[in-house]
């Protein structure tokens, strides 16, 4: 039994959530859903059209693929397109969804959807076991926050990204494909001692991305009158599960080369989020400073957030020494240790460089609380690359120590002043290559 469906979208449709609805007869064992629009650029537009498809089964959603060249699906018991969760065909009213996140006039988009409902199954699929990770003790430990395969819009599949994240020496990982979470049971049966495979989802829409830290479910990301929500419903609706909801590349380029990257939400600035991620990518960029000066703004404003480090990798060529990873003081190698100490602010974020910041004697950690004219000390090891060490607090840079390229030490501010201070390693350059999470300093009560 195959369904033909056909329409036409236009510049009305830009950044909408278009529903294809069609009836799945009782029986249907695989389903296999061929998609086309066209045309792919409109005359005279830089950008081409991106058009994603989410699906959703009369008993709950069952994934996406977000900008990905391949449109057409299949989807049975044990296997679907990666992007799709596999699971039975429930009969009934299913719906693909086009979310239209960039529709460029002036030529009408023709789009065309043919499902077919078959009675047989592939044969041969397993899905996959999850592989344990013996917990190790308390310690520092190095991993990514954000990373990306062809289950969204990445030019690598799940075990590339994960031998990537061995190569690179890293503990831990998250992998947070757009709008789907079927990459994780991939990725987490490919976890062992050596590397923690944790959950996550880079909830993508049309105002802003935000990761999911600890989460295996798919999560409704969609605002406005098609859900009713806004996004602060949406994050609050993540933290109350338990996951670390954290608003990503707040200064990405926006619309329309990378339409929705960009931050826009006037509610969440930053809302109920406690924690941005401030340096993403590779090489240190201009919107990771804005996106670092405008973390520091809200702390200014009496926010209390931490920041994170994603390298957003989509594939091989995105494999940078220069990228920011995350170093976190945690109880323990698992999941809810690493995300709980990420959520306390127990981490720097470096491309190699060590840079830890404490407050009286070591006593309090990054992501603590003193009293104004407490003395702070950062810790530091550089490996080849002269720095400069620059506390920076409410006011600005507090004060600078010029680094040797090679070596280790510490330094000292004697007094710290109300708002928050945070460490810095930058080069000649001014590019960053290490900073770390504040120790929030509270106004001192009583004698000095």
């Amino acid at each position: 039994m195959t369904q033909h469906m056909s329409g036409t979208l236009t510049e009305a449709d830009h950044k909408g959530h278009i529903p294809i609805s069609f009836e799945v007869p009782a029986g249907t064992r695989r389903m296999v859903c061929r998609f086309n629009a066209s045309p792919l650029r409109s005359t005279g537009a830089l950008f081409d059209n991106l058009i994603s498809l989410s699906l959703f089964a009369p008993d709950g959603p069952r994934g996406a693929r977000h900008n990905n060249p391949v449109w057409d699906f299949e989807i049975e018991a044990t296997f679907a397109t990666p992007g799709y969760l596999p699971g039975p065909i429930t009969p009934g009213r299913w719906t693909v969804v086009m979310d239209t996140f960039r529709i460029i006039g002036p030529n009408p988009v023709t789009w065309t959807l043919d499902v077919e409902c078959l009675r047989d199954a592939l044969a041969g699929h397993a899905l996959p076991a999850a592989a344990a990770t013996a917990p190790r003790g308390a310690g520092w430990y190095r991993g990514d926050l954000h990373a990306h395969t062809l289950h969204s819009d990445g030019s690598w599949g799940v075990a590339d990204l994960v031998a990537r994240a061995r190569r690179r020496g890293l503990d831990f990982m998250t992998v947070t494909d757009h709008n789907t979470p079927s990459s994780h049971a991939p990725a987490m049966a490919l976890a062992g001692d050596d590397l923690l495979v944790m959950g996550g989802v880079e909830l993508t829409t049309h105002y802003g991305h935000a990761l999911t830290l600890g989460r295996r479910d798919w999560q409704e990301w969609r605002t406005g009158p098609v859900t009713g929500k806004t996004m602060t419903d949406i994050a609050q609706e993540v933290m109350a599960k338990g996951a670390v909801f954290v608003i990503a590349h707040p200064m990405a380029p926006g619309d329309p080369a990378c339409t929705g990257c960009r931050w826009d939400y006037a509610d969440m600035r930053p809302g109920p989020a406690r924690a941005v991620e401030i340096w993403n990518g590779g090489p240190w960029s201009d919107y990771n400073e804005d996106g670092l000066a405008l973390f520091r703004e809200w702390l200014s404003a009496g926010q209390r957030l931490v920041a994170t480090a994603g390298s957003d990798i989509h594939g091989p060529e995105g494999d940078d020494d220069m990228t920011g990873f995350n170093t976190v003081y945690a109880e323990a190698l698992t999941e809810p240790a690493v995300l709980a100490a990420i959520a306390a602010g127990h981490n720097y974020l470096s491309r190699g460089p060590r840079l830890i910041l404490t407050g009286d004697h070591g006593r309090i950690p990054m992501g603590g609380d003193a009293a104004a004219g407490t003395s702070l000390a950062a810790s530091w090891e550089t490996k080849g690359t002269p720095l400069t060490l620059h506390f920076h607090g409410r006011d600005g840079i507090l004060a600078r120590h010029d680094l040797p390229a090679k070596g280790a030490g510490e330094v000292t501010l004697d007094r710290a002043p109300e708002g928050f201070v945070m460490a810095e390693l930058r080069d000649a350059d001014g590019l960053l290559h290490a900073v770390t999470n504040p120790i929030f300093i509270r106004a001192q009560v009583g004698p000095a």
